[in-house]
């Protein structure tokens, strides 16, 4: 795995020095390879199970919102939590903010739950807007491995709730290593989540 890691990598730098390829779909390729596998067997291991990975919710492209096929939960925009630009206003830049709901990651998966498998396991995150793909994905690894482009990402902590923020007890020791192994664990929190997911890294 770490052979194949690294072989990429070099071909990840190789193509970024040509820019023969957007930034937005390097990262998603190196996400998709190196994360994206690690994430998924992971979560195999763990028997993690969330509504974001499951095989009933889909994006009902007439609402603009996932759907779970068994109607378990409304339905809401909101995978992770984050704001998205709209692309429907292609003169201005705007952007929708989501709902005051718990974004699909965090909600409790119901007795129908049916995990996707490998090759389809971030089918819910991707979409033919490359954008808003590597927003949501950004999102999802900052939550779940700690750091996003070698950086803490205290921003999603924020974005939820300020006060997860401000009082946060860890800040000092993220910056010090890099990472923050609790963002998971405080949003989960935050959204009345039962769950005992440590992350990736």
């Amino acid at each position: 795995m770490e052979y194949i890691g690294s072989k990429l990598n070099i071909f990840i730098r190789f193509l970024k020095k040509t820019g023969l390829l957007s930034v937005d779909l390097i990262y998603r390729i190196n996400f998709m390879s190196l994360f994206g596998s690690k994430l998924y067997f992971r979560h195999k291991i763990m028997s993690f199970r969330s509504c974001a990975f499951c095989k009933h919710l889909y994006y009902d492209k007439i609402i603009k919102k996932y759907v779970c096929r068994n109607s378990e939960y409304e339905a809401c925009s909101s995978l992770v939590p984050c704001i998205l630009p709209d692309s429907s206003f292609i003169s201005n830049q705007t952007y929708v903010e989501e709902e005051a709901q718990i974004p699909w990651l965090f909600k409790e998966p119901c007795l129908n739950f049916d995990v996707l498998n490998s090759k389809s396991y971030f089918r819910n995150f991707l979409s033919y807007n490359l954008n808003d793909s590597v927003i949501k994905l950004e999102v999802l690894e900052g939550i779940l491995m700690g750091s996003c482009s070698s950086d803490v990402p205290c921003y999603i902590c924020a974005s939820v709730n300020k006060e997860i923020f401000t009082k946060c007890k860890y800040i000092q020791k993220a910056d010090e290593i890099g990472k923050c192994d609790m963002i998971y664990c405080n949003l989960s929190q935050f959204f009345d989540v039962n769950t005992t997911l440590s992350n990736v890294s």
